[in-house]
């Protein structure tokens, strides 16, 4: 009786953990696709920022006066976004350190299929069987 407990919650455990591996993978996913998103962002943003030096430059934007004042809103500006992407980096590195990788995931995966903790018995659980055994095995003298 108490072997197919044990082995029942062995089995909890193993479906646990298999949950875990799935969800850490689902985040890695998420982790990456936001990354990809980011970098899209930022090569818009310096498009633009490009776009908008070179107008400046030309003369295309505002007299010397509100050019001036354009430029200072836009430097204003673009610290607030360079805070924010450095923000957006720390916690994208902070969710990347603490995040299992792909291969980290397979290789643990690979484990708990090779070993197939199902399989094991504790040592109380061995010396109980090999209880059980013998006395099943050793005739009663009468």
């Amino acid at each position: 009786m108490k072997a197919s407990v044990l082995l029942g919650r062995l089995q909890q455990d193993v479906r646990s953990l298999n949950s875990s591996i799935l969800i850490i993978t689902q985040k890695m996913k998420y982790v990456v696709r936001n990354e990809k998103i980011l970098g899209r962002n930022l090569i818009v943003l310096n498009k633009k920022l490009k776009g908008l030096e070179e107008k400046i430059v030309s003369g295309q934007i505002g007299g010397p006066a509100k050019g001036s004042q354009d430029v200072s809103e836009l430097e204003k500006k673009l610290e607030a976004s360079n805070q924010l992407l450095a923000e957006l980096q720390v916690q994208l590195t902070q969710l990347s350190e603490s995040a299992a990788s792909k291969e980290e995931l397979q290789e643990m995966h690979y484990v708990v299929d090779s070993i197939n903790p199902l399989k094991f018995v504790t040592l109380e659980q061995a010396k109980d069987l090999v209880a059980e055994k013998s006395k099943k095995k050793k005739p009663e003298k009468k």
